[in-house]
């Protein structure tokens, strides 16, 4: 069974790629949340107990995470409301940089996705952004 972990993925210009019994099943150069939403939409059951590696990981990527029950997370940056959220859910979490919060891409606001996640529980955004 290969080892991935954090070094290996930042290698590449993967912006996703999903881990199950050590084997990638998944992976997508999309950003944002869409190729989360993507296996949320296509085959939620492939996500639990999985392994994610995203390139920026948000409380929105995790209460989505968490919706489809992953088993843990690497990521080269993180907030530190996911990383809350993240591990108040027990699953496991590894991260470079840790930053108070993710911004729009412009820089100047804070990312229309974690506005859209404030105060929100795992279902509850699911069910919001697959409604989308």
């Amino acid at each position: 069974m290969k080892k991935y972990n954090l070094d290996y993925f930042e290698k590449t210009n993967w912006t996703f790629v999903l881990i199950k019994n050590g084997k990638i099943i998944y992976r997508s150069k999309k950003e944002r949340l869409l190729p989360l939403l993507f296996c949320l939409k296509n085959n939620p059951g492939r996500l639990k107990n999985a392994v994610v590696f995203d390139k920026i990981v948000g409380r929105a990527a995790a209460l989505l995470m968490i919706y489809g029950k992953i088993k843990s997370v690497m990521t080269p940056t993180i907030s530190r409301s996911a990383v809350k959220e993240l591990e108040k859910h027990k699953i496991k979490v590894e991260y470079k940089t840790i930053t108070g919060k993710i911004m729009n891409k412009a820089g100047d606001d804070l990312c229309p996705m974690e506005k859209l996640s404030k105060n929100k529980k795992p279902g509850e955004f699911a069910r919001i952004m697959m409604e989308k």
